[in-house]
């Protein structure tokens, strides 16, 4: 099952404790269906969640019943209504004039409470959106072919200061999201806390494992950096002895030549300790950049 799928079964689950608001739900269910008209009304779905709660849903908000409820070979249910009494009764219901209304179009009235307004998403979401999962990059869309609608939707989530993006693909009009704090205040807000508290998850563990990743990172290049400037010390020490013997270094360097031969690997953090006595890691990298410096200049003098 999808992410999409998981989280509308999950706002399937919500009950619908007020009759004003099944009808806010069953309005954003039937403005963003497959057709909502005097003649029909059909939704499309393969979420089997929704197709068993619309035909209640709908009995509550409007008192009429589903006329035929199909499965196709893939998988997805058409629910109808075609009685035209009981379409009647639904546009009335809405507040449309049964004869001379636009369908799609947005009656505020019927969506005036907060709880409204949240069922309302909710039937819109149920009936045309659809959420990547908190794997993938945060993604929540909600599509319809009404470009006034979509319009008018958009401008009541910016009233509830929810923030979609709008954009045009093809004939559709969408709404968006594609900031995980936004996806997830509009799934909070229609009641998919589940949903919501896995992308935030998922956001705070990729967090956290990028920021393992820098450190990681940093860490070994440190290492490396370190290991390389140890390799050049080694390598020049060794060829001014080879060529001047110690007496090309004053004494007061013999000790740190002699911890640096002997331990290779060593940071300069153990070099600094072994020192007799002890000194800090700023004076035995001063040392150490004093001791190539030399070897190098004894090099070229050789030459």
């Amino acid at each position: 099952m999808s992410f999409s799928s998981e989280t509308k079964a999950e706002l399937c689950r919500i009950p619908v404790s007020r009759d004003c608001c099944a009808v806010a739900e069953a309005y954003g269910l039937l403005l963003y269906a497959h057709s909502f008209s005097h003649t029909e009304i059909s939704m499309v779905t393969s979420s089997e969640p929704l197709a068993k709660r619309i035909p209640p849903l709908l009995a509550r908000a409007f008192g009429v019943a589903v006329t035929s409820q199909e499965k196709s070979a893939g998988g997805r249910i058409t629910l109808r209504i075609t009685d035209p009494v009981q379409l009647e009764r639904i546009f009335s219901r809405l507040g449309y004039d049964w004869e001379y209304h636009m369908t799609y179009h947005l009656n505020r009235n019927v969506i005036e409470e907060d709880c409204c307004r949240a069922s309302f998403l909710r039937g819109v979401f149920l009936a045309a959106g659809t959420v990547a999962g908190p794997d993938k990059k945060t993604h929540l869309e909600i599509s319809t072919s009404h470009h006034a609608l979509c319009r008018e939707v958009m401008s009541l989530m910016l009233d509830m200061e929810l923030m979609p993006k709008f954009a045009t693909r093809k004939t559709a009009s969408l709404l968006y999201w594609k900031d995980t704090a936004g996806a997830e205040d509009f799934l909070t807000l229609i009641g998919a806390q589940h949903a919501a508290m896995q992308m935030m998850q998922a956001k705070v563990e990729k967090q956290l494992r990028n920021k393992v990743n820098r450190r990681v990172n940093c860490e070994t290049a440190n290492v490396i950096k370190a290991s390389n400037a140890a390799a050049e010390q080694i390598m020049v020490i060794r060829q001014a002895l080879e060529r001047g013997g110690w007496e090309v270094f004053p004494d007061a360097l013999h000790e740190t030549i002699r911890l640096r031969l002997d331990d290779p690997s060593a940071s300069l953090s153990e070099l600094a300790a072994k020192c007799n006595p002890p000194l800090s890691k700023p004076g035995i990298s001063h040392r150490l950049r004093r001791i190539v410096t030399i070897a190098k200049a004894a090099q070229e003098e050789q030459q």
